[in-house]
């Protein structure tokens, strides 16, 4: 019933990451191998362990992995371990097959070159004997490493960890006939705490989500919170009830606690949580507590981004604190034993319901590890022990809401517009003297023109003037646009993703520049104001290609020219008819030598027939 309660959980995590995944999470897979100076103490020589690690990347800074390890040709070793009639040549080494799986959580530093980074893990290790006994131990991790980028999504990574567990390997690891050779009992020894020191080398593959060393969302959110101190962040506490299950062989009694949690919410997906709670008496809910308590820490990542039901996943440890005054379970014979506290290892999943801003409903489910040594039967020593801790309280948050990803992205898009409007400001004050330069040296040129009467250089200029006119009304078309955009309190901003593969810099694309129902803000996309620009600078515009049009909720109409540019337009209206004038002129001078020409020529061939007449 407990596997299947495990395996139901693991199922429902898995269908929640892999969701979150396809918005914001990328997959790693990591290769593994590490050297491992033992304690003197563990009763093993210094040797190799290699496996691997999978997990998700909750964008570059933070990440959690599931890791299995596993010994090659470990043997036993009691050279050091302080026995004091140890024999070398006595001694009968015991070939041990040494494996660990368990849980991860990696803290990244820095973006660029070489990136540190620090790990927190806990989970089983489990110590099998040739002779078909197998010893298992809850251990927690902590670790130290730099890690360099051989390719976008490929990176290298060495790691310096120290695994602690607690095990009396003398009992487990000593066989009985060196026990005898070297005068000691199960007595002589006791369960120690140990500790190991290991060199890790890894290579981490990322698969989906963004490459290495970019920013998603989620990091400038991070990045955003931690500017300033504490402002971005979210002080969170969880007044809480809860209930532990422990398994039928422990020596541990069932039992209902109160405590709850305390912490920090980094942003709307991360946070970090400390806890203690307090077992009751008589398996009741009640102040009457009872000599047990439990307390440690966990990492939290919610699986949304803070709207509605809030699914969010728990990896964590920590330690169960007894006194001498705790009565335990009975064990298999009957009797009440004294239990000493140990530490454990807990994963889960949980949800939050909100009842308002800051006041949400918080619940959750988790395994919760622990090494067998409190069992009620001594035979099994050392065997893990999984229980189940339910507990459900109230969230309150303190301080200012952490910002959404969503938000920072648009505030970074905000600055990034407003960076191009400088941009473009400039662009186009710099169009708008170049064509106005160009209009006074056409003006200047039409001038000489009327005045040597050239009519064909008049006509030439003036179709030049008039690309060049049009073209200056187009730039200062795009002016206002950018001059209202400036000015309209922008309430919200969507980028406009344009689905062109390609510019062509010979025609523009001129997609309706939109305006929001609400905010009415007008959007144009780099590419398609670049465009624009483009055929400017370029003098496309003869290619009789229509403005971009502009459209919002009261249909935005063509505006009369200034009063400047009327006078402009009476002074070239005034010119045109003079040169129609001019042309007219010209087509009766022409009309009228052509008149004469045929007279000459009726009066020549009269003259010739009357010649002809004489002859």
């Amino acid at each position: 019933m407990r596997k299947l309660q495990l395996a139901t959980m693991l199922l429902i995590l898995c269908a929640y990451v892999g969701k979150a995944q396809v918005k914001d999470i990328s997959f790693t897979i990591s290769p593994a191998a590490e050297y491992t100076w033992w304690d003197d103490k563990s009763g093993l020589e210094d040797n190799v362990l290699v496996g691997g690690k999978l997990g998700f990347g909750f964008g570059e800074f933070i990440e959690l992995r599931g890791i299995y390890l596993q010994s090659l040709d470990q043997k036993t070793d009691f050279s050091n371990f302080g026995i004091t009639d140890f024999n070398p040549s006595l001694f009968n080494t015991q070939k041990v097959s040494v494996s660990r799986y368990g849980g991860e959580f990696k803290a990244n530093i820095g973006t660029k070159g070489v990136k540190p980074y620090f790990t927190l893990g806990a989970g089983v290790q489990n110590i099998d004997l040739d002779t078909n006994e197998d010893f298992e131990q809850v251990y927690a991790t902590l670790g130290l490493g730099v890690k360099f980028n051989i390719t976008n999504r490929i990176v290298f990574a060495l790691e310096a960890k120290n695994t602690t567990y607690k095990f009396n390997s003398g009992v487990a690891l000593l066989s009985s006939e060196d026990k005898a050779s070297f005068g000691v009992t199960d007595a002589n020894f006791n369960s120690e705490r140990l500790s190991n020191w290991s060199a890790q080398g890894s290579l981490q593959f990322y698969l989906g989500g963004r490459k290495p060393g970019t920013l998603s969302d989620l990091d400038k959110a991070y990045l955003q919170n931690f500017k300033g101190g504490f402002k971005g962040i979210k002080w969170v506490i969880e007044p809480s009830l809860a209930y532990v299950d422990f398994t039928g062989e422990s020596l541990y009694k069932d039992t209902y606690m109160l405590g709850g949690y305390a912490g920090l919410d980094l942003n709307e997906y991360i946070g970090i949580r400390a806890f203690y709670f307090q077992a009751t008496e008589n398996e009741e809910i009640s102040t009457n507590f009872d000599n047990m308590a439990m307390y440690g820490g966990e990492f939290r990542a919610r699986l949304n981004d803070g709207n509605g039901v809030i699914p969010f996943l728990t990896l964590g440890g920590g330690y169960i604190s007894t006194s001498n005054n705790y009565v335990s379970a009975p064990n298999v014979n009957g009797l009440l034993t004294n239990v000493e506290g140990g530490e454990f290892a807990t994963g889960g999943l949980g949800l939050n319901i909100p009842l308002g801003k800051h006041v949400l409903i918080t619940a959750a489910a988790r395994a919760m590890i622990t090494s067998g040594e409190n069992a009620k039967d001594i035979t099994t020593t050392d065997d893990i022990q999984t229980h189940i801790f339910y507990n459900a309280g109230i969230k309150f948050s303190l301080g200012k809401k952490s910002k959404a990803p969503s938000s920072v992205n648009t505030e970074n898009l905000e600055r990034e517009l407003t960076a191009q409007d400088d941009k473009n400001h400039i662009k186009i004050e710099q169009l708008k003297k170049e064509y106005q330069s160009n209009i006074n040296t056409l003006n200047n040129d039409l001038k000489a023109a009327y005045e040597t009467k050239d009519i064909e250089k008049a006509v030439e200029i003036l179709e030049e003037k008039k690309q060049v006119v049009a073209s200056l009304k187009e730039v200062k078309e795009v002016e206002k646009i950018q001059v209202k955009t400036v000015k309209q309190q922008v309430t919200s901003v969507t980028p406009v993703v344009s689905t062109s593969k390609e510019v062509n810099t010979k025609k523009i694309v001129t997609a309706p520049i939109q305006l929001e129902e609400k905010s009415k803000l007008i959007k144009m996309t780099p590419v398609e104001f670049e465009s624009l620009i483009e055929r400017i600078l370029k003098n496309l515009d003869n290619e009789n290609l229509e403005p971009a049009k502009i459209e919002d909720d009261k249909s935005i109409q063509t505006k009369s020219s200034t009063i400047e540019q009327d006078k402009k337009i009476e002074e070239l209206n005034t010119r045109v008819n003079l040169l129609e004038q001019l042309l007219l002129q010209l087509n009766s001078k022409k009309q009228t030598e052509k008149d004469k020409n045929s007279e000459l020529i009726n009066k020549i061939n009269d003259l010739n027939k009357e010649d002809n007449k004489k002859q």
